[in-house]
């Protein structure tokens, strides 16, 4: 990819400054590094692999080439308590445009997995600068990658586009995610908290079903109910009393002993 080669992205702020590289340890480090030294809001940083990518809890995040790797500085400005809702967000537009760019039914897996039939496309890892001051917001997107270079995890499989039929034109889906990421952080920093979280679960996997959740000290069983207003999962357990999820491992249990 080179610069040239997104013309008219169509974003007022997310986008004005893209910086490409070949390769990249993390593009989530390079983003961080770049926040701390103030460069301007929405500026976006590409790799075209990763060789360290990471996801959630440390878990390391295969990144080789054809996929879409990248990673966006924003200053949302809301309440450091509301600042999780930064990747719900992310979660929901990014679902919204592998959908609009390919017609697959992609949905999202609490917190912020992108899954098409069950199976993960898309991985989300916001890290946050003291107080909330910067968020940023790394995607990782199974684009055009043949499926036996992607890592399989037991109860945890893994797709790509190229997979299921649907190679893309990498470009084009940046420029989709880009926007659809605009619009849901113009959303957010407007204030618009209970329209972020609608938009979350319009895009849902989870809600209403069986899940098991693996957390640090426990594991709990029950349905997904909702998510609140911080975006932790809401499970109603067994007896009828709700456990609220702030982290952890969640596997949709199938229908069945």
């Amino acid at each position: 990819m080179s610069a040239h080669r997104l013309p008219h992205i169509g974003t007022r702020l997310i986008g004005r400054y893209i910086r490409w590289h070949e390769s990249l340890p993390s593009t989530n480090d390079v983003a961080m590094r770049l926040a701390d030294v103030g460069v301007p809001e929405g500026t976006v940083v590409v790799a075209e692999e990763q060789t360290a990518g990471r996801g959630r809890r440390g878990r390391a995040w295969a990144s080789p080439r054809g996929g879409l790797w990248f990673s966006v500085i924003l200053h949302p400005g809301i309440p450091v308590e509301r600042v999780s809702l930064v990747a719900l967000s992310a979660a929901a537009a990014t679902a919204r445009a592998v959908r609009e760019a390919t017609g697959l039914p992609a949905r999202v897996k609490w917190p912020n997995d992108v899954l098409i039939d069950g199976k993960k496309i898309v991985g989300i890892l916001a890290e946050a600068g003291a107080g909330g001051e910067w968020v940023v917001v790394g995607i990782g997107i199974n684009a055009n990658i043949p499926l036996e270079a992607l890592p399989q995890t037991a109860g945890s499989p893994a797709t790509s586009l190229q997979a299921l039929g649907h190679p893309v034109d990498r470009d084009a889906l940046l420029r989709v995610v880009l926007r659809e990421l605009e619009d849901g952080y113009d959303l957010l920093k407007s204030g618009g908290f209970r329209a972020t979280l609608r938009r979350w679960r319009e895009m849902a996997d989870t809600l209403g079903r069986p899940v098991r959740v693996e957390m640090p000290d426990a594991t709990i069983e029950g349905v997904a109910q909702d998510i609140d207003e911080t975006g932790a999962l809401l499970v109603r357990l067994e007896g009828g009393s709700v456990r609220r999820v702030v982290a952890g491992d969640l596997r949709v249990r199938e229908a069945g002993p």
